[in-house]
Parts: C-alpha cells; structure tokens; sequence
C-alpha cells in the first residue's frame, strides 16, 4: 500500500482533528498586497480618477468663460464638435498621424545607425563618442527645448539664420511657415529621442554571441551578409517592441509642440505644427473649453489604448509562462 502526500517528520506535532491548515504563502501574499499598496492607490488618485472625471467633463458643457463649475450634462455633443466636418480634428489627426510615423521612423533609425557606428571594433576612442552622444539624453528637457526655441528663431540674426545668410542663403521664418516649422519640431524631437534607442542599440549588439560572427568568417560572408544574416534580425528583435510605444509616445507628444512653436503658424483653430495632444491642451488653457478638451483627450486615450493593445500581442506581454 502506497501513502500519497507528504508526511510529517519527525518530532513535528500534527495539527488537532478538523483544524484548518493555512497556507504557508497566504502571509506572502499579504506582504506582497502590502508592498504594492503605495502603487495602487497613486494609481487610483493621480490616474483612474482623474481618468473617470476627465470622461464625466467630456459629456457636459463646462467652459470656463460662462460657466464657471454651474453646468450640466449634454451628452455626446462635445464628441459631435470633435469630429464636425471642417473642425480642426481631421487636419490636425493627419499631422499627428504623420509626425507619428516620421519621428518613429527617423528616431529609431539614427539611433541604431549610431549604435553600429560605435560599435565597430575598429573606431578609435568610442567611450569618447558615446559620452558626448548620450549627453542630450542626460541634460534637462526644459533648459535644451529653450535653446532648440533660440536655434529656430525667425530673426535674421539668430544661430541658424546667421550661418544660412553666411553661406549665401536667404534666412527662413522657421515659426512662420509651415514647412520650416514642422522640419524644427522634427528635427529637435529628434536630438531628444535618438540617445535612448542608441543605448538600446548597443545593448543588443552587445549580446550577439561572437561565435556566429566566428562561424560567419569561417564560411567566408562579406559584411553585408552578416549584418542581414546576423546583426540586423538580433537588432530587430530588440527594436520591434520599442517601436509601437515610440509611436504611442509620439502620437501622444504634446511638450516638445507647445514649448518649441506652441502650435504655430496656423489659424485661430489650430495650428500647422499642433497634434491632438497639444490641441487638448490649447483647448482648455486658451479657448478655456475643459469639456472639449475632455472630449479631445478622452479620443487620444482610445487610440493610444489601441497601441498598447497591438504592444500586448506582439510582444506577448501579458501571458502567462508556463
């Protein structure tokens, strides 16, 4: 006869008849609740609160210039104004969309092509280089956002303006005109996100095994069919995921709009360089409409919640090991 289960050892006392026998993790999981108790309840006053009454705004008629806090449910006419046909949110949607993709685009690529560059075994005094690369990275964001703003000037005699007249060119209103406004905000996005997927980069390099580029050199590939065979699939595997949440943080980018050209050019709308995010934020601080802009944010969160969806099932983040 076989006795399954665990039987009690030697000198340990057996517990009464009809006793119940607490787990031994239950006081764990206690502790655990306990530990995370400061998280979730930050989550629930700074988020899933203000989130809740954001969502309530976004269905009255709230407006700071009449109203005041007197003002009452209209259901879903803020979200009617949102989408009206010749509102701001389809021009605006477009160069969000836009600027979502290029700074994603550009962003993950110059930072990987840095990545290679510095990690190439014959560069000389690479910590050099990485040091100096990585300091956008490590200085305040307000204090550079003021000088990229002096940098993209409209003056004749500012920073960028000088050198273009210096060279014969003819100086541009860089927050005047569509274009040269949209190539500032691009191009100063850019000096704030590259060092982040340039270290990320060299981490994945790093982890390639030197035995394939071993066995590469043994079977004689030229540096194309390695980087295609080898570099390139290990950086996509690291970058792929880091890809969609640069794309939600982008489409979500409102900071780097309103410190650098605050929207501008554009009408009294919107403006050329505003995304939805920034508009959201003029809504409510200039036209002083808490209920549109309500309506406005409450419409970002319902696409950048689709982002963190498509995150969640490419990267398989939410299942279980087994």
């Amino acid at each position: 006869m076989s006795v399954t289960g665990a039987s009690p050892t030697v000198g340990q006392a057996l517990p009464p008849v009809g006793s119940t026998v607490r787990p031994r993790h239950s006081r764990n999981n206690r502790s655990a609740y306990l530990y995370l108790a400061p998280i979730i309840i930050s989550a629930l006053v700074f988020t899933i609160a203000p989130f809740i009454l954001t969502l309530y705004y976004s269905f009255t008629n709230w407006d700071l210039r009449f109203r005041r806090f007197n003002y009452s449910w209209v259901g879903l006419d803020n979200y009617r104004d949102v989408f009206a046909t010749g509102g701001a949110f389809y021009p605006v949607l477009g160069w969000t969309v836009a600027f979502m993709v290029i700074t994603t685009l550009v962003n993950v690529g110059v930072g990987m092509f840095l990545a290679l560059l510095l990690n190439h075994p014959g560069l000389r005094e690479r910590n050099v280089y990485r040091t100096l690369l990585i300091i956008p990275w490590a200085l305040p964001f307000i204090l550079l956002i003021q000088v990229w703003g002096g940098i993209f000037n409209d003056q004749a005699t500012s920073p960028l303006n000088a050198i273009l007249t210096d060279i014969g060119l003819n100086p541009v209103a860089w927050t005047s005109e569509v274009a040269p406004a949209r190539f500032a905000v691009l191009a100063a996005n850019l000096w704030f996100s590259y060092p982040f997927f340039m270290t990320v980069g060299l981490a994945a390099l790093q982890a390639i095994p030197r035995d394939l580029y071993e066995v590469a050199d043994l079977d004689g590939a030229g540096w194309l069919s390695r980087f295609r065979d080898i570099t390139f699939p290990f950086l996509l595997t690291a970058v792929m995921p880091l890809l969609i949440t640069q794309a939600a943080f982008q489409f979500n980018n409102a900071g780097i709009i309103i410190l650098l050209t605050n929207g501008r050019p554009g009408t009294t709308t919107y403006g050329a360089t505003d995304t939805l995010a920034s508009l959201a934020y003029k809504t409510i601080f200039e036209k002083q409409d808490p209920s549109l802009a309500a309506a406005y944010g409450f419409v970002v969160f319902l696409i950048i919640a689709s982002f963190t969806i498509v995150n969640a099932v490419v990267t398989r983040s939410f299942e279980e090991a087994a």
